[in-house]
């Protein structure tokens, strides 16, 4: 890594048309957060997870094209015309109801650890009492052929038609616990999910947007039962570790739900992505689906003014709240001559801190060739701070700093 980044300084550092220093120095707080902003209000101590980790600081900064606009990753929205439940053998036995909104359902059937693995022409679905023809039946060794992970003794139906209403899905023979999974690759009932973040603090908040589509476009018949039914649901929070907290959903005013979930301050000693798994539904119609997203203990943070004598010498304050490796990451607008303000070079800055308290880095884009037409007044933005010792991105700021 060490040689890396030092390559890609030496290249910097290379390059024709230096910036000058510009005079006098700007000193200034940080500007209100916006809402996409990352921000810690404090920091907590952490051990080092184990391993080597360099420790010489390493500054680097290359050039970017004006003409092409930095885009923060906005987080992902998730959609589904599915669900999943856990059924007992006497439920399947005597038939397990399930409401379908479209025909063409595809239904699996997987047994859990210990239960009896089922012959694909066990598994019926039956409506008004009459069997629903099967389009395509699959066992687990085609499932498995096919890529599909799916545990030995898994079948799958696709059904030929089957008229929106309640269906009994049915398995004679079964013994002991299944996992049933519903899709309605046609339905026009769907759930879209989304967070207002993909990365979050530990002892932080996660906004949490749900709504279930379908009246507009749905048959008339189905349109009116959704359109008189609420949506209910209940999340439930996991963490990598596999601790998990219920998560209430309530209604919004619009006919959607919404919740405010609180994350645990000590946030988590294993490592992955958290994620909050969503159940709803409506007019007896199941859907469900999950929202992962990253959950980073704030062991360093931001504090204080950034401090900017000119191009080749930027400050930032750190309040440290464990030993480890922290970088920061900017990116420079300048000014074109038509008055505005565009990106003209990226920047990164880490160190290694022995011991908790106040600390400093330094970032400089001394080396890079500014763009011709293009100066003061500068602007930082998408500042971000990494812990990377522990491969954690902590901070994040839209914009930080105009001079």
């Amino acid at each position: 890594m060490k040689t890396r980044l030092m390559i890609a300084l030496a290249l910097a550092g290379a390059s024709s048309g230096a910036w000058a220093a510009t005079a006098g120095v700007f000193e200034k707080t940080l500007p209100v957060p916006a809402v996409a902003d990352r921000i810690a209000d404090g920091v907590v101590a952490a051990p080092l997870p184990p391993g080597q980790f360099e420790r010489e600081p390493v500054q680097f900064a290359w050039a970017l094209d004006p003409a092409e606009p930095v885009l923060s990753a906005a987080p992902e929205v998730m959609e589904s015309r599915s669900f999943w439940r856990t059924v007992e053998a006497a439920e399947l036995q005597r038939g397990v109801e399930v409401e379908l909104s479209a025909p063409g359902a595809v239904i699996q059937l997987s047994p859990a650890p210990g239960a009896r693995a089922l012959p694909v022409q066990a598994l019926q679905v039956r409506d008004a009492g009459n069997r629903v023809q099967a389009r395509r039946a699959f066992d687990s060794a085609q499932l498995q052929q096919a890529g599909m992970p799916v545990a030995a003794g898994s079948t799958l139906l696709k059904l030929e038609g089957g008229a929106p209403g309640r269906h009994r899905v049915q398995a004679e023979g079964a013994q002991g616990r299944y996992v049933m999974q519903v899709l309605e690759p046609d339905s026009p009932v769907v759930l879209r999910a989304r967070s207002d973040r993909s990365v979050a603090l530990s002892g932080g908040r996660l906004a949490v947007q749900l709504d279930m589509d379908g009246a507009q476009t749905a048959p008339a018949a189905l349109a009116s039962r959704l359109l008189r039914a609420p949506v209910a649901g209940q999340g439930l929070l996991v963490a990598p570790d596999g601790r998990n907290w219920e998560v209430p959903l309530r209604a919004r005013r619009d006919g959607g739900l919404e919740a405010l979930v609180n994350l645990p301050g000590e946030g988590s000693s294993a490592p992955g992505l958290w994620e909050l798994q969503l159940f709803t539904e409506q007019a007896g119609i199941a859907r469900d689906t999950r929202l992962a997203f990253a959950v980073a203990r704030p062991t360093a943070r931001i504090a204080g003014s950034i401090r900017a004598a000119n191009l080749a010498d930027l400050r930032f304050p750190l309040q440290v709240g464990a030993p480890g490796r922290y970088e920061v990451r900017a990116t420079l607008f300048a000014t074109g001559s038509d008055g505005q303000l565009r990106p003209v070079a990226q920047g990164h800055s880490a160190a290694w801190f022995n011991a908790a308290g106040a600390g400093q880095l330094r970032l400089s884009f001394a080396g890079v060739a500014l763009p011709a037409g293009y100066g003061a007044p500068y602007e930082l933005r998408e500042v971000e701070l990494h812990d990377q010792s522990r491969m954690a991105p902590i901070e994040r700021r839209a914009r930080a700093l105009r001079f």
